[in-house]
C-alpha cells in the first residue's frame, strides 16, 4: 500500500485529502482514509454495496435557493428520490438545489463496462461555472444507478445537486434476479428457484483463454447457499474476485496463463500444457462454518507459440515491426529440438555436432493475423553475429529452400502467423566453431500481395538484397567434433 495526497483543483489551495493507493483483486484503486481498518490495514469493498443513500427532494435542479452545505459529505454516496438519481452534467444556475452554489458534474457518467472512474465536480458562483472543483470517483453499478465518492465543499454554502430528468427505472435486474421493494428501497433479488444449499448445484464457469484464465460463479447461487460477504481468491490470496454482469451477475477470478502468476502451477506432457490453481470461496474475512475450494486447470496443445512460452529461459530473438496505420508487430524466432516445434532450447547456447537436425521456429506474436502472414525471405548462416558478415551460407534465398542442400526443409511459408525450416546441422571450414542463424521477414498482407512463395521450376539465383531492419539473429550454435577410437 502507498501513501499519497490527493490534491483537487480549484482556487482553494486546502482543499487536499489524504489517500491510499489499494490492491484490490487485479486493480489498483484509490481509497480514502475510512475505508482502513481499524487496525490501519486495507479494506477492499465494492462501493455499489457500500455506500450512504442521499434520499433529498431538494437536490434537484429545479429547486429554489437555500443554505445547504455539504461540507460533511465524505465518502460512497448514492442519490435516490424524486430530485434524481445522478449528478447533472451541465453547469446549474446559482441559488438551486437549496444552496448558493449549485455542483454538478463536468464530464460523462461511465458504463457498467467501467471500473471506478475519475471526473471533475464543478461549483457555480460569481459568473464561473467551475469556480471550485475537485475530483469526484464515480461507479456504474448493477441495477442502473451511480455511486459517488465526494470530498465534502471547500467553502458553504456548495451542495451536491441531481438531475431530475433522470429518474432511472426502479430496477434494472438479470435473468437470475427479480425487482423487489425492500427496506423502502427498490432492488435486484435473487429468484426463489435458486434457492438450494447443495453445494453439488453450484455450477462454476471456467473459461479458457490465449493469455489468461477466467473463473466465475453465479453471485445468486452463492447468496442463496448463505454467502452474503462473498469473498473469492485463488492460491495467492491478491487475486480476488470482482463483479461482472451479463445476462447475470458473477464473480470472477482471473489468472494469466503464466506459471507462478496467482499461485498457478504448469504441468506439461509430450502433447499439452496444463495450468492449474484453486479458486477459495469464503463467507467474509474470517471462516467459521461455510467455505469451497474448487481445483481448476485448462490444458493447452503444445503447438510452436505455447511451447515457447512455457520454456523457462528459451534461446529466442524478437523484433518489433512498424506498418504505416498499423502500429507495431512483435515477431519471434527461437530454436527447436523436435520436429514438432514443442521442445525449443533452454540453454545459453546449443551445443550441437554435425549429424544433429536443427529446427527453427518463427511465429507472429502481436499482430492482426487475419490480415498478415509471415514470409520468411531470406535466413542464412555466419560464423559471426555480424549479420552481414560477407561469409553466409543461404537456408533460405527470395523466399525458397537452398536448392543445393538436400538436408533443408520447408515445412511453412506465407501461409500462416507461422513460418517453420529445419536442416542438418554444419560447421564453417576452418577455425570456426560457431554458427549464427540469420533470418530476414516479411510481414504479407494476403488481402493485397501473393504471399505464397512459388518455388517450383528454374529459380532466381541472384544474390538477395538483405533489409537488416527487419532480420531476427540468433546463436551462437557450438559445434560439437565427434569423437574417434584411438587404433590399438
Amino acid at each position: 500500500m502507498v501513501a499519497n495526497d490527493s490534491c483537487h483543483g480549484g482556487s482553494d489551495p486546502g482543499w487536499v485529502t489524504a489517500s491510499h493507493i489499494v490492491r484490490c483483486g487485479l486493480l489498483w484503486l484509490n481509497w480514502a482514509d475510512g475505508s482502513l481498518g481499524s487496525n490501519g490495514s486495507s479494506v477492499c469493498s465494492d462501493p455499489c454495496s457500500s455506500h450512504t443513500v442521499l434520499d433529498n427532494y431538494w437536490r434537484s435542479t429545479s429547486y429554489g435557493s437555500g443554505s445547504n452545505c455539504d461540507s460533511d459529505k465524505r465518502g460512497w454516496y448514492r442519490f435516490v428520490g424524486s430530485g434524481g438519481e445522478r449528478m447533472p452534467e451541465t453547469c446549474v444556475p446559482i441559488n438551486r438545489c437549496n444552496t448558493h452554489a449549485p455542483i454538478w458534474l463536468d464530464g460523462s457518467h461511465p458504463s457498467q463496462d467501467d471500473s471506478i472512474v475519475t471526473r471533475i465536480s464543478c461549483a457555480h458562483w460569481d459568473g464561473n461555472c467551475c469556480r471550485w472543483s475537485s475530483n469526484v470517483q464515480v461507479k456504474a453499478c448493477v441495477g442502473g444507478y451511480y455511486v459517488y465518492k465526494l470530498e465534502g465543499t471547500p467553502e458553504c454554502s456548495l451542495t451536491y445537486c441531481t438531475d431530475p430528468a433522470y429518474i432511472g427505472d426502479p430496477c434494472s435486474c438479470n435473468a437470475d434476479e427479480v425487482c423487489k421493494l425492500v427496506n423502502g428501497t427498490w432492488g435486484c433479488q435473487c429468484t426463489q428457484e435458486l434457492n438450494s444449499f447443495d453445494i453439488s448445484n453450484l455450477q462454476p464457469e471456467l473459461d479458457c483463454g490465449t493469455d489468461h484464465i477466467k473463473i466465475s460463479i453465479s453471485k445468486c447461487q452463492l447468496e442463496t447457499m448463505g454467502f452474503q460477504n462473498i469473498i473469492m481468491h485463488l492460491t495467492d490470496n491478491g487475486c480476488f474476485g470482482f463483479e461482472e454482469r451479463r445476462n447475470r451477475t458473477l464473480v470472477s477470478v482471473v489468472t494469466p496463463t503464466q506459471a507462478g502468476q496467482c499461485g498457478t502451477q504448469l504441468t506439461k506432457n509430450e502433447t499439452h500444457a496444463t495450468y492449474s490453481n484453486t479458486l477459495y470461496v469464503a463467507d467474509g474475512m474470517v471462516i467459521r462454518e461455510n467455505e469451497i475450494n474448487i481445483n481448476f486447470n485448462c490444458s493447452y496443445p503444445l503447438e510452436m507459440k505455447v511451447s515457447l512460452e512455457t520454456a523457462i529461459q528459451p534461446i529466442v530473438s524478437s523484433l518489433n515491426i512498424s506498418l504505416g496505420g498499423t502500429g507495431k508487430f512483435t515477431i519471434r524466432m527461437a530454436l527447436y529440438q523436435d520436429l514438432n516445434y514443442t521442445s525449443p532450447y533452454e540453454e545459453s547456447r546449443v551445443v550441437l555436432s554435425t549429424d544433429a537436425m536443427l529446427y527453427v521456429g518463427v511465429m507472429l506474436d502481436d499482430g492482426d493475423t487475419s490480415q498478415f502472414v509471415v514470409v520468411m525471405k531470406n535466413c542464412y548462416a555466419t560464423p559471426t553475429e555480424n549479420a552481414m558478415d560477407p561469409l553466409k551460407y543461404f537456408i533460405i534465398q527470395n523466399s525458397c529452400s537452398n536448392p543445393r542442400d538436400s538436408t533443408v526443409t520447408v515445412s511453412e511459408n506465407g501461409v500462416s502467423a507461422h513460418g517453420q525450416f529445419a536442416l542438418q546441422v554444419f560447421k564453417f571450414v576452418g577455425s570456426h566453431n560457431l554458427v549464427y542463424l540469420h533470418c530476414e521477414i516479411h510481414l504479407c498482407d494476403v488481402h493485397a500481395e501473393a504471399c505464397k512463395p512459388s518455388c517450383s521450376g528454374i529459380r532466381n539465383r541472384r544474390a538477395a538484397a538483405i533489409e537488416t531492419d527487419y532480420v531476427l539473429n540468433l546463436g551462437p550454435i557450438v559445434h560439437r567434433g565427434k569423437r574417434y577410437p584411438l587404433a590399438t
